[in-house]
């Protein structure tokens, strides 16, 4: 039966005197027992039908609901074969959206060789199954790759004007701020006595990710704990900080040189959170990736550092960082003693890191051109090397790509990601003083998770390719003039 029929269908019934009413109080009856016998089911897909709604009305919501669920790994529904995070309803309701513009005018969508170059790259993650020991697994990782591509695809096909994108980066830094507050509050909670744990979600979320208060790790002074917020490892937590501050360092720059006081010193407190929250996740990979994206801004901001505001806002930082640390008692100077003693193999974690990367380059001279097959690295070092750690990474996405994939894989890893550096490098002409702190902040921002991936491999993280596709998006608008025709 078609749309049309069933409306008029309905109307007729409600035309009945009374039928109306007895229509409306038979839905009441029927929603108020599923609140009664199944409340939190209930609620989810009263929720999604409201937000399929919003999103189908507003298109543009699809970027901004991105940009507030990509820190999240915590909120989710265990299937048993599959786990259901809020961003794939988003995603689903965008390629239904984009299949129907499709319908109406067969095009390619934005940015058509780096399409081409992730779809060559997902091939090449099939080409592993000959020798994966679980091809499920990398055909959830192939899963993984399209969800990826979905999502960068939608965001440049949204972001599609300069107050979008704006608006975007606006609720970027806000989204950032909160999950980097909620990173201290749980080492907080730790130490005055109250639980930040979710705990309504502990019968429906996916067990290998509910995660508690922090993450525990074992070193050699001890036990500690790192802040993660609502992501499931500490690493990833720094990472994505790292973008966020570079990015918000480069934004606050122009909003106090164009006299948007308010917001630059907004902007300075956000910066003051992230840095108590990166500090608290102890994460060598995210302050490298932290340095790497501030050089970038410096680099095209050089007169910054011969300002002494700057550094006052440093040290600010810095003690806030320190003081924090010590409140929840965190040894303040972990961090720089794990990078002074990065070259001590006696170290558990230094020399764990050191073997894993041998063995990924064995590996990669063993399987040459398939590679072990896509999320199979753990399952080939727990087989060879300590069957305690199965689910082991390479520690770094490039020699990941290449371990998992071979050499193909490896390569259309690498062109990809030259593709979008070359894209968003590309800078803007002189006179738009915005468009050029939005290329600088986002090509700073997106250096920074590069770097943080070559010591550890979540480029398929959501959050990752929201951001790429934030950059795309201001690089095309920065310079539609010089759009190249295959981008088109």
């Amino acid at each position: 039966m078609s749309g049309r029929v069933a409306s008029q269908v309905l109307r007729r019934m409600a035309a009945v005197p009374g039928r109306g009413e007895a229509l409306l109080a038979t839905a009441v009856l029927l929603l108020t027992a599923a609140l009664a016998f199944a409340p939190l089911v209930t609620l989810l897909v009263l929720l999604a039908a409201a937000g399929v709604w919003t999103l189908v009305r507003v298109p543009y919501a699809i970027p901004l609901a991105l940009i507030v669920l990509m820190g999240n790994v915590k909120v989710n529904w265990y299937l048993g074969f599959f786990t259901l995070f809020p961003e794939y309803l988003v995603l689903m309701v965008a390629c239904g959206l984009g299949f129907i513009v499709w319908l109406q005018r067969p095009a390619w969508p934005p940015e058509r060789r780096l399409v081409i170059l992730f779809m060559v790259w997902i091939a090449t993650g099939l080409l592993s199954v000959p020798f994966a020991l679980s091809a499920s697994k990398v055909l959830a990782r192939v899963v993984l790759m399209g969800v990826s591509l979905v999502t960068l695809v939608s965001v440049l096909a949204t972001v599609n004007t300069r107050p979008r994108l704006l608006r975007a980066v606006a609720v970027w830094e806000v989204v950032a701020t909160l999950y980097a507050g909620f990173g201290i509050v749980q080492m907080v909670g730790m130490v005055v006595g109250f639980d930040t744990t979710p705990h309504f979600l502990e019968g429906i979320a996916n067990p290998d990710m509910y995660l508690g208060v922090g993450s525990p790790v074992r070193r050699r002074i001890g036990d500690v704990f790192r802040a993660n917020s609502m992501f499931n490892d500490p690493n990833i937590l720094g990472g994505f900080l790292a973008a966020a501050m570079v990015a918000m360092l480069a934004l606050r720059m122009h909003h106090a040189a164009t006299g948007r006081r308010g917001r630059a010193a907004a902007e300075l407190a956000a910066l003051g959170v992230m840095a108590v929250c990166l500090l608290l996740t102890q994460s060598r990979s995210g302050f490298l990736a932290l340095l790497a994206g501030s050089a970038v801004v410096f680099a095209h901001r050089p007169a910054a550092l011969r300002r002494p505001g700057l550094w006052w806002a440093l040290a600010a930082c810095v003690v806030a960082m320190f003081g924090a640390a010590m409140l929840v008692g965190v040894d303040p100077t972990l961090l720089p003693s794990r990078f002074a003693g990065i070259g001590d193999v006696t170290d558990t974690s230094n020399r764990q890191h050191l073997e894993v990367f041998l063995y990924g380059l064995q590996l990669v001279a063993r399987f040459p051109l398939t590679g072990v097959g896509l999320g199979n690295f753990g399952l080939y070092y727990g087989a060879e090397r300590d069957a305690w750690f199965t689910n082991m990474m390479s520690h770094s996405a490039p020699l990941s790509a290449f371990a998992e994939s071979g050499l193909p894989g490896g390569i259309a890893f690498l062109l990809l990601w030259v593709h979008v550096l070359r894209r968003i490098g590309r800078k803007p002409a002189e006179g738009d003083p915005q468009a050029n702190t939005l290329y600088v902040a986002l090509l700073a921002s997106v250096v920074a998770l590069l770097v943080a991936n070559l010591f550890y491999d979540y480029l398929l993280r959501t959050f990752v390719w929201v951001i790429v596709g934030v950059a795309l998006s201001a690089a095309r608008l920065a310079a539609p003039a010089r759009e190249p025709r295959g981008a088109a």
